[in-house]
């Protein structure tokens, strides 16, 4: 505030630097400065100018955050921190980026450091800075060695940027990144990393600030190209809500896209629809049995050990594919008579044993067409400068003998043929009679498929893990692939430890980032029963976890935790101590006029970013449709095409985990809708009442469930 002693100097520093990045842009801007020794130059110059200046102007009007007053190497200088880093080369206004090893110090609790030149460093003052468009609006000390050290600053900022109404984008935690969040943020590079945090713990934003000090240069050999990493998100809706974050944090090239997307283009068949006919199953279906079965199945297909299943098959299939077959190939060498190069069925049997052993990224086609022509140089002696030639002169005839041997192999067809053959299924020795008659049979029976050519989505990892043995895993660059620099998993706990076996080899070893939380399993017909199973998948992987929710108020935590206790006595979860408003419970009247009511109730309470969370997309259009006549414009999202940018909405509870809205209304919050026996019921209730970071809405016609009553 303004009574801060300090302000007007800080207010006086922040025109200086405002000033100093304008002077900055406009040299970068000046094309004539940017003047090399011929036009070539000068335009790539200018060009380059130009891309710094455009860089750099949206930080203008918020140039820095926060400041550390720190002592190192017997001098004392204050540091600024912000978002972008720049160096005033004319001048004292110079900010550090919040990326950097520096930056971290605003962040952690720790007092003292070791400079890179050596010796110690002291931390003597932090100091947040409420900065908006060029103006300085706040000083707030955090932590002051001349006033006693902790002020309890850091706690003051937290509450006011929580309370603080949500946009239709994620909120930017920068500015207010917490010790326990930055600490698993910047946790070692090169680690596979595990962030367990409950609903609204901030990890998903916690996980794409991660990316974007992976791309760092500080990292050295695990810095991560921002076009060559990859953030899957579980569903579209999510997708397009998170990656307007990304560029942001000056990610402009990361892929975010679906597990399902991914695989489907991978594959080649982006036209293929994916359907999730197990969650249709459980959403719908009041048989518990027959919900249990289809609930087992799903675990199965996705289990760690269909990999080496799919490989033992593709064994047998490929050997018996090169039954009959050999190469017999007249080669000619510059200055040398005509040679011929001759391989047996027992030379293709044994190149291909030698390919499976490497176990190529690329596949075992490619790897085997490697093998023929390295055998083919080894035995012809074929000198380097002759090598080209000679590969052309058998590019023909490997390529038909491959299609040959390969023949049919193809990811949709060999992945069913797999899965319909209990002798395949059997061949491993991995899987029990019991589990592989459990793959035979069809819980789904009774669930409608499309029309048109379709894979479930419990069936593609299976699907892609034939892709990953015949034809390569990974990042596509033109015609090969390479492995992707970093991914990032959100809803990490409901991708299938086959799936994460399956990233595992198309990313960089340690570069996996993983964001779950395994109370909200709402797909855990996918997902690992625990994050050991998902460590024993990823070697040296590290589980850090985020105790502490900063999304709702205490009286929403509250409830949700009480919820989140019934199936997970584990569960240890702490709210920020923010308080809000009750809990409103609407019960007694038709449902529509409660909902119309809540929603009236909400936004005069100020709140504008509302959502009423259905158990199915049915519900959410059925309800839309008729709240119009009761005064209320509630837009549907009921598909992964949807896009959500505010407003008042109405949203199953599988395509509302992972957004948060000012102010949630729970639809039909009875044990009728949400089966109080059922674990898997109780799980939905609990996302569907942890979406509210403000204001909280339970209605039933009838009596309120009794976890929530």
């Amino acid at each position: 505030m303004s009574t801060h002693p300090d302000f007007d100097l800080e207010k006086e520093h922040l025109a200086g630097t405002v000033a100093a990045m304008l002077r900055q842009i406009e040299f970068w801007e000046d094309r004539d400065r940017n003047a090399g020794a011929d036009l070539e130059t000068s335009i790539i110059m200018a060009d380059e100018a130009g891309e710094h200046a455009a860089m750099l102007s949206p930080h203008v009007h918020q140039p820095y955050f926060g400041s550390l007053k720190v002592r190192a190497g017997g001098r004392e200088q204050t540091l600024y921190i912000g978002k972008h880093g720049f160096q005033d080369v004319k001048g004292p206004h110079h900010v550090v980026s919040w990326d950097s090893e520096v930056g971290s110090l605003f962040y952690t609790q720790a007092l003292e450091w070791t400079p890179r030149r050596g010796g110690k460093g002291v931390i003597r003052r932090r100091r947040q800075l409420d900065v908006a468009k060029k103006q300085l609006m706040r000083v707030t000390d955090l932590y002051d060695d001349e006033r006693g050290g902790d002020t309890g600053g850091r706690e003051e900022v937290l509450l006011r940027r929580l309370n603080e109404g949500s946009t239709a984008g994620m909120r930017d935690v920068v500015e207010t990144l917490q010790p326990e969040q930055n600490e698993a943020m910047r946790y070692p590079a090169g680690t596979p990393v595990i962030i367990q945090g409950a609903a609204g713990s901030g990890k998903t934003t916690i996980g794409f600030h991660r990316l974007a000090w992976m791309t760092n240069r500080e990292r050295g050999v695990h810095q991560a190209r921002a076009e060559a990493c990859m953030v899957l998100m579980p569903n579209r809706v999510l997708a397009a809500y998170a990656g307007r974050i990304l560029p942001e944090l000056d990610l402009h090239a990361v892929n975010v896209t679906t597990p399902e997307t991914w695989a489907t283009g991978l594959l080649g068949l982006e036209k293929l629809e994916v359907t999730d006919r197990t969650l249709s199953l459980l959403l719908t279906d009041r048989d518990n049995t027959r919900r249990a079965l289809a609930w087992r199945r799903a675990k199965l297909l996705g289990d760690a050990r269909m990999l080496d299943v799919v490989r033992t098959h593709l064994w047998h299939r490929w050997n018996a594919g090169l039954k009959g077959h050999g190469l017999n190939e007249g080669l000619e060498v510059p200055g040398r008579a005509p040679l011929t190069f001759t391989l047996t069925e027992v030379d293709l049997a044994g190149l291909l044993r030698d390919v499976f052993a490497q176990d190529p990224l690329d596949g075992y086609r490619a790897g085997l067409r490697r093998a023929i022509e390295a055998e083919a140089m080894d035995r012809l002696n074929v000198p380097e400068e002759h090598a080209p030639g000679v590969r052309r002169q058998l590019s023909t005839p490997l390529t038909t003998l491959l299609g040959r041997i390969f023949a049919g192999t193809t990811p949709v067809t060999e992945a069913r043929r797999l899965l319909g053959d209990p002798d395949a299924l059997k061949a491993s020795g991995l899987l029990t009679d019991r589990e592989v008659q459990l793959l035979m049979t069809d819980p789904l029976s009774g669930i409608p498929t499309p029309r048109r050519a379709h894979a479930d989505a419990t069936e593609l990892p299976v699907m892609l893990a034939v892709q990953a043995f015949t034809g390569g895993i990974g990042r596509a660059v033109g015609r090969t692939l390479e492995p992707f620099d970093h991914v990032v998993l959100d809803e990490a706990q409901d991708y299938s430890p086959l799936l994460y076996a399956l990233l595992g080899r198309a990313t960089r070893d340690g570069h996996i980032t993983a964001l779950g939380d395994l109370n909200q399993g709402m797909h855990g017909y996918k997902g690992p029963n625990n994050w050991e199973a998902v460590q024993a998948i990823l070697p040296g992987a590290q589980v850090l976890t985020l105790s502490r929710t900063y999304r709702s108020t205490r009286q929403i935590t509250q409830l949700g935790a009480r919820i989140a206790s019934t199936y997970n006595r584990a569960a240890d979860v702490h709210g920020v101590d923010r308080d809000g408003a009750e809990v409103q419970r609407y019960s007694g009247a038709p449902e529509l006029e409660l909902l119309a009511r809540a929603v009236k109730d909400a936004q005069a309470a100020g709140h504008e970013n509302i959502a009423i969370v259905t158990r199915r997309g049915i519900d959410a259009d059925r309800l839309s449709e008729a709240l119009r006549d009761h005064d209320t414009d509630a837009q549907p999202i009921t598909t992964q095409e949807h896009r959500y940018r505010g407003g008042v909405v109405i949203l199953p509870v599988n395509l509302a985990k992972g957004l948060e809205f000012s102010a949630a209304i729970v639809a039909s919050a009875n044990a009728e809708t949400y089966d109080e026996s059922t674990e898997y019921e109780r799980r939905l209730l609990y996302v569907s009442a942890s979406r509210a970071l403000h204001w909280l809405a339970l209605v039933s016609a009838g009596e309120l469930h009794p976890l929530i009553a």
